[in-house]
């Protein structure tokens, strides 16, 4: 009887964890494409690309993602690599 009550209440706590709120959802989307505007938007315009186009958007996202991937994955290399060896720390 225990291990069932501990069971159910692990999984109402998994259920509850995954609902969402929509209404903040669509804030922070709105608040992150703003974002992306002011700051990516002046520059596919120099680019040339025409201002509240298809075209001026994808370059916006594009250019978001190029940033977002050079900090994923630049950020502490190579210190993050098990296999890397530091030339200078086991020298006598």
């Amino acid at each position: 009887m225990k291990m069932r009550a501990i069971f159910l209440f692990s999984l109402l706590l998994i259920i509850t964890g995954c609902v969402s709120n929509p209404a903040a959802e669509q804030k922070r989307a709105t608040e992150l494409m703003d974002y992306k505007i002011r700051v990516y938007g002046p520059a596919c315009e120099k680019l040339g690309f025409t201002k509240d186009t298809d075209t001026w958007r994808d370059c916006v996202q594009r250019e978001y993602e190029q940033t977002i991937m050079g900090q994923q994955y630049n950020w502490n290399y190579p210190y993050t690599s098990p296999y890397y060896i530091h030339p200078y720390r086991y020298r006598r």
